[in-house]
């Protein structure tokens, strides 16, 4: 079963790959292992954290067609946990956006990276580079993620925002809305409700 994982995961020469220590193997032949050890059960849902970090650009499109061609081929649920938003536009259906541990956006990926109502969810897609704006500074969130164990009494990206007031600091803001909900007093969402 474990050579026909190997394989699964497109590992040219999966006996040698299986008799090899993991210093022998490249990034790329390592990451394929590790995916080709989560799928060998057949799980309904696999769970990726960082699945293409320090990968360079080609293996990591491998890895992620790789990725897609498996969970399509087995009607396999995947999750990812990533900070690569070229990652996530390409290969989630659904985002979900946490901040200190909350969530503070969710939707469908395309609505949610396009139309942003959480600050942090517009300052994280600000701080992308764009391919062929070279000169471009990028944009950097100001401030500190706070304390996790001492979180702030309101919402924990008010310290950070340029829009917080009062109330930002005093209540949690809800998440409100229906296909695509932020949990912002100042959302598109929230001024609908309100």
């Amino acid at each position: 079963r474990a050579l026909e994982a190997l394989r699964d995961v497109d590992l040219p020469a999966p006996e040698e790959i299986y008799r090899k220590y993991p210093h022998e193997c490249s990034g790329g032949q390592l990451q394929r292992v590790m995916i080709a050890a989560a799928i060998v059960t057949d799980p309904h849902l696999l769970l990726l954290d960082e699945p293409t970090t320090a990968l360079d650009v080609t293996v990591q499109a491998q890895i992620l067609r790789l990725l897609r061609d498996r969970a399509r081929a087995s009607q396999m649920a995947m999750m990812l946990i990533t900070h690569d938003l070229g990652v996530i536009a390409q290969m989630a259906e659904q985002v979900v956006v946490m901040y200190a541990g909350r969530i503070v956006e969710q939707g469908a990926t395309a609505e949610v990276l396009r139309h942003p109502q959480h600050p942090y969810t517009r300052g994280l897609i600000a701080s992308r580079p764009v391919p062929g704006e070279r000169r471009r500074r990028l944009y950097s969130i100001p401030g500190q993620v706070p304390d996790l164990a001492a979180l702030p009494a309101g919402c924990a990206f008010a310290g950070r925002c340029e829009r917080a007031t009062a109330r930002c600091r005093e209540a949690i803001p809800p998440l409100l809305g229906d296909r695509q909900r932020a949990a912002c007093f100042y959302s598109e969402f929230a001024e609908v409700t309100a």
